[in-house]
């Protein structure tokens, strides 16, 4: 997608060669300007299509700090780089803080410099364009979530059976959104049972544990499926997007009477022992059995299958890591240690037939 620069400069030569030079090195839209009243009032600057301003210091009617700090008021997420002579320096790295300027060069300035900071600067403003979308997404899920929470709330908190059903069914509805992890959150239901099975839970908590294991994922429904499908690593502000799907769930199921004991194993599922994980940074004692046996099944599943970014690993592999894991003080060793006795028996084997 082409991305449009502004030139502005009362010297008609200086225009021209940086408008030249940029559409050559840089393959971008160029529009140029002797005149800061006419820059201002172009229709690309009226609506807001401008990614990046080059503006001289030193022009007649105002000079290029006031010139810019107008454009922040039209468009304030457009790049701002100012050309200045030794002179003005001063204010130029006061106005980095006061308008936002994005960088200063002082003249004469080097071509290739200033190419650099122009293609810096239009991939800054790339990356906030993408993060602002990403951000609308979620705000668009956050409203549907809302009113699936309403709508569960006033049809289904009463009825224990087809709430537990309909949550199911969502669950499902995840999986098919998320589609690197089709049957995941049924397996993880399975694995939590086996594991409360060998631990002797009753069997109220047994049956809460494999509901709360099949329900784990639902605040995925708040997540973009861009988020949720990209082949390559997250960047930090995608995963913080992702880490909200635990609090989203705890969220969803809150009004349902029937999934009161699933609550916190939704929310903790990714906190650690060792305070490290989130969405509270918990640890120790602050952590439930139910929520630590979750946390180990949903990690093994996750480890041993197929992921966007990567393929299913070995189950020696698989061992290490969660070996490590318990090592750094992040899973429970006692549930670790009886997963691993499933894993040698060949049980959990059957899980992934």
């Amino acid at each position: 997608m082409s991305r449009t620069i502004m030139v502005v400069d009362d010297e008609k030569i200086i225009t021209t060669t940086l408008s030249t030079m940029f559409k050559l090195m840089l393959k971008e839209t160029v529009i140029a300007y002797n005149d800061v009243d006419l820059a201002l009032a172009c229709d690309e600057m009226e609506n807001n299509q401008i990614d990046l301003i080059i503006s001289d210091f030193m022009m007649p009617k105002m000079n290029g700090l006031e010139f810019l700090k107008t454009v922040k008021e039209k468009s304030p997420n457009t790049v701002t780089i100012l050309l200045t002579g030794y002179a003005d320096k001063e204010n130029a790295i006061r106005s980095i803080n006061e308008i936002g300027l994005y960088y200063y060069l002082e003249k004469p300035w080097n071509n290739n410099d200033l190419i650099q900071v122009v293609k810096n600067g239009l991939e800054k403003k790339t990356l906030e364009d993408d993060l602002k979308s990403k951000f609308l997404e979620l705000n668009e899920s956050n409203h549907e979530i809302s009113r699936l929470y309403e709508l569960l709330k006033h049809d289904y908190n009463t009825q224990t059976e087809n709430t537990k059903n309909l949550i199911i069914t969502l669950a499902n509805v995840i999986e098919a959104k998320d589609k690197y992890t089709d049957g995941h959150t049924r397996r993880v239901g399975i694995i939590s049972r086996m594991i409360g099975e060998k631990l002797e839970l009753s069997e109220e908590r047994i049956n809460s544990l494999e509901t709360a294991g099949i329900i784990h994922d639902i605040g995925k429904v708040g997540v973009p499926e861009s988020i949720l499908n990209k082949p390559g690593r997250l960047t930090p502000e995608e995963f913080e997007i992702i880490k909200k799907h635990s609090e989203i769930g705890e969220t969803i199921i809150k009004p349902l009477g029937s999934l009161q004991d699933c609550l916190i194993p939704v929310r903790h599922h990714h906190e650690k022992l060792n305070g490290s994980g989130y969405p509270d940074g918990i640890s120790g004692d602050q952590i439930n059995l139910e929520t630590r046996i979750l946390a180990v099944a949903d990690i093994f599943d996750a480890l041993f299958s197929d992921r966007p970014y990567r393929q299913k690993m070995t189950l020696p592999v698989v061992k290490e890591i969660l070996k490590k894991d318990v090592e750094g003080g992040c899973l429970d060793a006692k549930v670790v240690d009886i997963l691993f006795e499933m894993i040698d028996s060949g049980s959990i084997n059957k899980i992934f037939e």
